[in-house]
């Protein structure tokens, strides 16, 4: 199952909802790509007034990865850097109750979780101006974007015992929502960046069934985004 596609016509973000036979909850994925067009972030935004409950990564911040990104692009002149912008989508305005996995698995991990991106921010912006600087003003080209539902997702300052701790919060939640929801007729948002989804797929479905009973595709930057000079 692919879940983000890229391609010279821009880049695409799924989203994909997931149901067990004969239970009316409904998981409904949104994979998140951490940069992106402004309307993205805001179909997104619209898209999770409509979930009766929301599960969101991190903490209520924006997205430290993407900042990092878009701060690299413009000092290196990319051509993209005018249309795109990073995560920051407000969940207080949303009008949902949001779930926090990472702040609820550890003692202190909302703090903890500040600290590192903030740590991500001062070591990711630097090394993103020099991959830039190197690669040209075309670098948004370049960039491996595309992710499936098998993908084995490599990232950089992230080591794999950091994504799969973070992988199993989410999935203790998901498994915690599934006991208490799963004979109601309601929608769970899952707003998670898109590295995390293939665990988020495998873990519903060797647990409790889930399966794709429905996919829809979000434009997350185009063509234009691509090539327009600053």
């Amino acid at each position: 199952m692919q879940i983000t596609e890229f391609s010279v016509f821009g880049l695409r973000s799924s989203v994909i909802d997931l149901r067990v036979r004969g239970n009316p909850l409904t998981f409904r994925l949104f994979p998140m790509v951490h940069i992106g067009q402004r309307r993205y972030y805001l179909e997104v935004a619209d898209r999770l007034r409509a979930c009766d409950l929301v599960v969101s990564e991190g903490t209520d911040t924006p997205s430290s990865t993407g900042l990092a990104i878009v701060l690299a692009m413009r000092l290196t002149f990319q051509r993209a850097a005018r249309d795109l912008v990073h995560q920051d989508i407000d969940h207080a305005a949303l009008g949902v109750p949001i779930v926090w996995p990472d702040a609820l698995s550890r003692h202190n991990r909302r703090r903890r979780t500040a600290v590192l991106s903030l740590l991500d921010l001062l070591l990711l912006t630097p090394f993103y101006v020099v991959v830039m600087a190197l690669g040209g003003r075309n670098w948004l080209l370049r960039t491996r974007f595309e992710v499936y539902d098998n993908s084995e997702v490599r990232l950089r300052f992230m080591n794999k015992t950091l994504l799969r701790d973070r992988d199993k919060a989410l999935v203790s939640a998901l498994a915690e929502i599934h006991q208490e929801r799963q004979d109601r007729r309601e929608v769970v948002g899952i707003v998670y960046g898109a590295a995390h989804m293939p665990a988020v797929i495998e873990a519903l479905s060797a647990q409790f069934g889930y399966r794709a009973v429905g996919a829809d595709w979000l434009a997350v930057f185009d063509e234009a985004s691509l090539f327009r000079p600053i």
